[in-house]
């Protein structure tokens, strides 16, 4: 069975946030509570074996920061408890750990101490520190004449050369030219191979999707979700949809037998989404035969009504990923009736990974008048292929010489 690498048991951290720094000396003085409570991060529980890769994504004051500094032991949690097995080294905040008064050279020596190192291992690491920063000419200089860059430099260099068993990343990549970013990511690479733990933050998905093997979607100091990187990666860009577009998936989702609302003699009594055998589906995935079916209901007094049907698929945020209509396929209008059912199938369903509806709606027989409009059921698609994108086109590669 695996060893695990580090383990997080019911960690949360609360910051006291006072008025002022004269409310905090009153409070320990008359020793009556002055401060109010912000939570940053609230009953983490983490499990993660020795040779996995985690990427963490969130939004901006999601507690990853804090979460990546617990784990690096350069904070306390408020209450839980936190396993480390292992040599853990964390590149953090930029220049984190630097003295900007030392120069370059004494840094290394200082964090190689403050990492665990006996001088006889520094004394053996330090050349190979400098050789990959490429920071030869500046590395008797004192940090504090550093550009960004070569600060990241110099950081990563030395937090990937002190052979650590745990290694945590909070978006330092993001700093520096493309050269080095390449060389960290090839490090990185080799480091993952060799069967180190890795805990990566990133705002770049793209990434933690290429590096990560798991991921953990943080939001306001809880998990949302941790598990296979593309479901994590795809539930948080949903949230994001969501939450850009000013809407809720679950707005205007009508259950089966929910009845009409309206003020009209014709509705949906269901809208389905299937699979060819007539299953229900509530995960689609990219390439399968899909129906979406619906059935009419009109109210029996009254003349038939004729005209053609819509059918729109649309994104959670309201982009319209293909629309058609009978009208537009050239077909006769249909002669609506109660209990009539209809089904609209796509044998190959194209998209990638994302979360949809469709919006079914009865039109006149022009085309222009709506009898009534309803939304499916939200439903995600999924694709495990890493391609980019919303669609999945038919392609291929031809190489000349």
């Amino acid at each position: 069975m695996p060893e695990n690498a580090l383990e997080l048991h019911d960690i949360s951290k609360i910051y006291k946030i006072y008025p002022s720094p004269m409310h905090r000396l009153r409070e320990i003085l008359f020793r009556k509570r002055l401060h109010s409570d912000f939570t940053v991060l609230d009953g983490i529980n983490l499990t993660v074996e020795k040779g996995e890769t985690v990427g963490i994504i969130g939004e901006n004051g999601a507690g990853k920061s804090t979460l990546l500094k617990i784990m690096a032991n350069t904070l306390k949690p408020t209450a839980g408890e936190v396993l480390r097995n292992g040599r853990v080294s964390a590149l953090l905040e930029l220049g984190a750990g630097f003295n900007p008064e030392l120069t370059g050279k004494e840094n290394i020596i200082l964090n190689a101490y403050l990492l665990g190192l006996v001088k006889s291992e520094i004394e053996a690491k330090k050349e190979e520190i400098i050789d990959f920063s490429e920071l030869s000419e500046f590395i008797d200089r004192p940090v504090k004449t550093y550009s960004s860059g070569m600060v990241m430099r110099l950081a990563f260099s030395i937090a990937i050369s002190v052979s650590p068993d745990i290694l945590i990343i909070d978006e330092a990549l993001a700093v520096g030219d493309q050269h080095f970013q390449k060389k960290c990511i090839d490090r990185l690479i080799d480091f993952k191979q060799s069967g180190k733990t890795i805990f990566f933050c990133s705002h770049a998905p793209y990434l933690i999707h290429e590096l990560c093997n798991k991921a953990l979607w943080l939001h306001h100091g809880r998990i949302m979700h941790i598990g296979d990187t593309t479901r994590v990666i795809n539930a948080y860009t949903d949230m994001v949809r969501e939450k850009d577009a000013g809407m809720k998936t679950s707005v205007e989702e009508h259950s089966e037998g929910s009845g009409p609302d309206r003020d009209t003699s014709m509705w949906f009594d269901w809208i389905r989404i299937t699979d060819k055998e007539g299953r229900n589906l509530e995960v689609v995935k990219s390439g399968q035969d899909v129906c979406v079916k619906m059935r009419i209901r009109v109210a029996g007094s009254l003349t038939e009504y004729k005209g053609h049907i819509g059918v729109g698929l649309n994104r959670n945020d309201d982009v319209i990923m293909f629309g058609v209509t009978t009208k537009m396929d050239n077909l006769e209008p249909v002669t609506f009736h109660d209990g009539q059912e209809i089904s609209l199938h796509y044998p190959s369903f194209p998209l990638l990974s994302g979360q949809y509806f469709f919006l079914i709606v009865l039109m006149d027989e022009h085309g222009l008048h709506p009898y009534v409009h309803q939304r499916s059921k939200t439903f995600f698609v999924e694709h495990y292929r890493g391609d980019l994108g919303i669609v999945k086109l038919d392609h291929r590669w031809d190489f000349h010489p």
